[in-house]
Formats: structure tokens, sequence, C-alpha cells
């Protein structure tokens, strides 16, 4: 009698309790089982994968697969380089990574900004509130695409040395600005071609007076759904929406549409693959990519 093998997914998280969000999302893409395991140490990855990896067989590895998440987006990079190290042919397991939905939110929001643009290169991008995990790879993807960057912060210093990071990392331009008051966001976001509002939930970023101060042909673009929204005006289901003189709208939810679909391919992929894959930001670039181009 054979029996069928099950197709199970091994959430492996640095946060302490794992997310209901991407278990539903791995359920939804048809995976059998999803086992979550929190508190995932790079000294633990080593001993879950090798369980994981060995139980199953050669043969049963590709109905194995890992996902790999949490709030710290560098915890969990450590987490996935020492899971695929642990690996060797013919046991490997394929492998994405999205801490906390960070690379496929970023993805999208970028993706959306480059369709609606033509292309993101020689554009000017600024990302206000842009020193958390989504704003981080925002800027590295648009850097990716040709566009030069600038990231907001209220505290200079800090953002100028992410900054640097960002530059010495891409071998692109990325810089910092202080962006705690009106006056100050005006100054830096005039010249830009694109703003994308990465800030906390429920954190307006863009005011009224901000965005009533900015010169017409703009992009804006926003992750936030929390009332209020990231900026003043914009509502979350607005797509290429006038929401000033010259000035476009991306909403939130018109981001998370993309982000979703992105991430349920994602996730069929690692199910499905026939031989072992690792998939990330990069990779989740191309497939919205491809997906807007046919949309």
């Amino acid at each position: 009698m054979v029996t069928e093998r099950k197709h199970l997914l091994y959430f492996l998280t640095t946060d302490s309790h794992p997310s209901p969000f991407d278990i539903n999302m791995a359920y939804d893409a048809g995976f059998h089982a999803v086992i979550p395991y929190g508190d995932v140490t790079e000294e633990l990855a080593v001993l879950l994968v090798q369980d994981i990896i060995f139980s199953r067989g050669p043969k049963g590895a590709k109905f194995s697969a890992l996902f790999i998440g949490g709030n710290d987006m560098e915890a969990a990079e450590r987490v996935r380089h020492t899971a695929v190290k642990s690996m060797f042919p013919p046991f490997q397991v394929s492998t994405m990574i999205d801490p906390k939905g960070s690379y496929t939110t970023a993805v999208a929001l970028v993706a959306k900004a480059e369709k609606a643009l033509g292309g993101l290169h020689g554009k000017l991008v600024a990302i206000p509130g842009g020193t958390g995990p989504v704003g981080t790879v925002a800027a590295t993807l648009c850097v990716k695409l040709g566009a030069e960057v600038f990231i907001g912060s209220r505290q200079l210093s800090g953002v100028e040395r992410l900054a640097q990071q960002l530059s010495a990392q891409t071998g692109g331009s990325v810089k910092g600005a202080a962006m705690a008051t009106d006056e100050e966001k005006i100054s830096h976001l005039r010249g830009a071609d694109v703003i994308l509002t990465t800030g906390k939930a429920g954190v307006q970023m863009i005011s009224e007076a901000v965005l009533k101060a900015l010169p017409p042909g703009k992009l804006v673009a926003d992750v936030n759904a929390v009332p209020p929204t990231g900026i003043y005006g914009l509502s979350p289901h607005d797509d290429l929406k006038e929401i000033a003189p010259g000035i476009k709208g991306i909403g939130a939810l018109a981001v998370g549409v993309l982000k979703y679909d992105v991430e349920i391919e994602m996730l069929e992929t690692i199910r499905t693959s026939e031989k072992c894959v690792v998939l990330d930001q990069n990779q989740a670039l191309e497939i919205a990519q491809r997906r807007l181009s046919v949309r």
C-alpha cells in the first residue's frame, strides 16, 4: 500500500509567537499542515533542519519546505543562512524568507510604483519613515531598479548610518534626511519623483499641509491601512487616484492585493517545486513584475 505524501511547511520564526497571518497564507497555498516553531535561533535552526531533511529520506524531501520569518529582519536572515547551509544534496528542502511580511510588502510597493511610472531608473525616491524593515527593503529594491533614494527619519544620525550601510550594500546612492517636522518634509520631498510611506500603522507621515505644498507630477504610495493612513487624503483602496492637483496615489490595500498574490505564489512554488529553491525579496520582485505586466 502506497501512503500519500503530505506537503508539510515548517515555519521557523525568531518571534516568540508565530504569525497567524503567515500560517493562514500557507494553508491557502495548499500545504496539508503547517508546523510553527517560535524563538528560533541559529543553533536551534541547525537541529530542526537536520530532523526535517533526514526524517523523510531523499525522495521525501521535496514534500517538506521551510518558511523563515520574524520581526527582526537581520535575525531572520541569519537563521535563513544557517538553515540553507545545513542542507546538502540529496537532503535539501525548498525555503522562503519573508520576515513579518516585510519582503513581499516592500516588493509590492516598489513594483506598483515602477509600473505606474514605466520604470524607476533615474528617478528620485523618497521614503519617509523608512528605517524599518519595509522601508529598508524598499530602498534596496529601488536602487536595484536604478533609482536614487533618500530615507527620512526624525533622527538624522541614525538614518545617515543606515543610508551609508545601504549604499555600501547596494553600490548605489542612498542618503538620509531629517524629517521631524512638516517644514523639513516639504523641503526634502519637493524634488522627489516618488514618495513611499512605510511608517508605523496609524501614523500619518504626509499631512495635508505637506501634500498641498508639493508640486504636481509626483506619485505617492502607502502601506498603512490603519486610520489615519500614512498620506493625507489617500484611501487604502485608491489605485493611481489623483489625491491633490497633479499627484496620484496608491493606497495600502491596492499594494496589499499584489503582496498577497506574490506571497501565495512563493508558497506554492516551495510546495510544488521538483528541485530545491530558495526564495527571497529578489525572486518576489520578479513575481510581482511579471504579474503586473499581465494586468
